[in-house]
């Protein structure tokens, strides 16, 4: 839940010439649903359109800018409302070596946040009638080890298949890239036997959505890229989002990946044998072609009412900590007042990302970061719960001067070192209450 108050501000930032914003603007129109795909923009600049706006952009930059000097992440965050971004900005490099600093063309690993777009997929091909989520796995891919096993159990992370990661690890040879079609003689040979029986609990499982991106060309006949690229990527004008082809590691504008320990310092993170494998993650994309994935989840041209509702709708009722809320590729959390925000978060190998959808309110919160030892979840509830603050209940006393542009920043050489504790640098309420969008894989 949101805390009921605002948290104080972090100030102590230089600014420059104030950005104006338009007291008597018209309020921002209502998403409706229509008959066409939305168009990519032709500006991802922020567009700030009354006091509240302003107020809002400040008191993100202020407590960005501050975390960021203090070495708590480095990445890319973009805040939008009701269709339109208020904030949208990156920190720091994309090579820790040479000192290049990112931008928004550079393109993160999704980490799991790939897995709704493969679910995606999954929904339009069932939406055109060439999937059944309610069959068998075997239905679709006649090796499959398990005949009680459905692409629904799949989705929901319910099929009780053990983890492909932890067996590659101890047995597969490293010196080769692992596949999907290496998870079936796998999990054959080694581990035969389902963990639990199928939809009688949850389990978040890789190995779930590595199947389902084998369906998706089993289905379609064509590999997994190339079904993302014609259903989503395309249609949406995401250009600067891909599917890692490890076959081919030039693709440009990749951000590398970085993690943190006391003996090593900093240290980029290499490509690993299991980045063969595609659908739990290995998606790259940028914070504003994100933006567009989350416009396109209002339109019915997208994805049709039924399975919108299939998306984010959990398997279960809600429970206390959140830990089971899973729908069809999102994770779903409920609020005091009822409504449901739909998200994501991924962390693998240098990247920890963030995709919050708050499809009633039309929130939008993207945090892509390329250091995978960051603790950002209490971030996460600190802007959550000021976003939610009305126009109406804004003191114009809390109205600031905006820079005409971002400040250029770099981390401060005493304070790049990875924090302990890991908590934001304003007072919270309760670190075991910020879980909410806890940092789990």
């Amino acid at each position: 839940m949101w805390a009921s108050v605002l948290l104080p501000t972090i100030v102590g930032i230089g600014f420059m010439t104030p950005i104006p914003w338009q007291e008597n603007a018209m309020a921002a129109p209502e998403a409706e649903t229509v008959a066409t795909l939305p168009e990519r923009p032709d500006s991802f600049e922020p567009v700030l359109l009354s006091r509240h706006d302003s107020m809002q952009y400040f008191k993100l930059d202020s407590v960005l800018t501050a975390a960021f000097t203090r070495g708590r992440f480095n990445g890319h965050v973009l805040y939008a409302q009701e269709g339109h971004i208020i904030y949208n900005r990156s920190f720091g490099y994309k090579n820790f070596r040479t000192k290049d600093s990112l931008s928004r063309e550079d393109r993160f690993q999704l980490a799991s946040t790939s897995k709704p777009f493969a679910a995606v997929a999954v929904l339009k091909l069932r939406q055109e009638g060439k999937i059944d989520i309610e069959l068998p796995v075997k239905h679709y891919l006649p090796d499959f080890p398990h005949d009680s096993v459905t692409v629904r159990h799949l989705l929901q992370h319910r099929s009780g298949l053990p983890n492909y990661i932890y067996v590659a690890d101890e047995h597969w040879d490293f010196r080769k890239p692992l596949t999907n079609k290496d998870i079936t003689p796998l999990l054959k040979r080694y581990r035969p036997r389902l963990e639990f029986k199928p939809g009688s609990r949850f389990r978040y499982c890789n190995t779930n959505y590595a199947y389902l991106a084998s369906i998706i060309e089993a289905v379609t006949d064509t590999n997994f890229a190339s079904v993302l690229n014609s259903y989503i990527f395309e249609p949406l004008g995401m250009t600067h989002t891909f599917v890692y082809d490890y076959k081919n590691r030039q693709q440009t504008n990749l951000v590398k990946g970085y993690s943190y320990s006391r003996r090593r310092g900093f240290y980029e993170r290499q490509p690993d044998y299991l980045d063969g494998v595609v659908g739990d993650k290995g998606i790259f994309s940028t914070a504003e072609d994100l933006f567009l994935f989350d416009r396109a989840l209002y339109c019915e041209a997208f994805l049709n009412e039924d399975n919108l509702t299939l998306a984010f709708t959990p398997a279960k009722p809600f429970d206390e900590k959140h830990q089971q809320d899973y729908g069809l590729g999102f994770r779903v959390k409920q609020e005091c007042n009822g409504q449901q925000i739909a998200y994501h978060h991924g962390w693998w190998k240098g990247f920890r990302t963030y995709f919050i959808h708050d499809y009633a309110n039309q929130r939008t919160l993207i945090w892509l970061n390329n250091r995978s030892d960051v603790t950002i979840a209490p971030y996460i509830d600190f802007i959550m719960d000021f976003a939610s603050i009305r126009p109406e209940q804004t003191e114009v006393s809390d109205i600031q001067p905006l820079p005409a542009q971002p400040l250029s920043i770099q981390p401060l050489a005493t304070d790049i070192k990875r924090a302990e504790s890991g908590l934001p640098d304003v007072p919270w309420r309760n670190r075991r209450e910020s879980e909410h969008y806890g940092d789990r894989i």
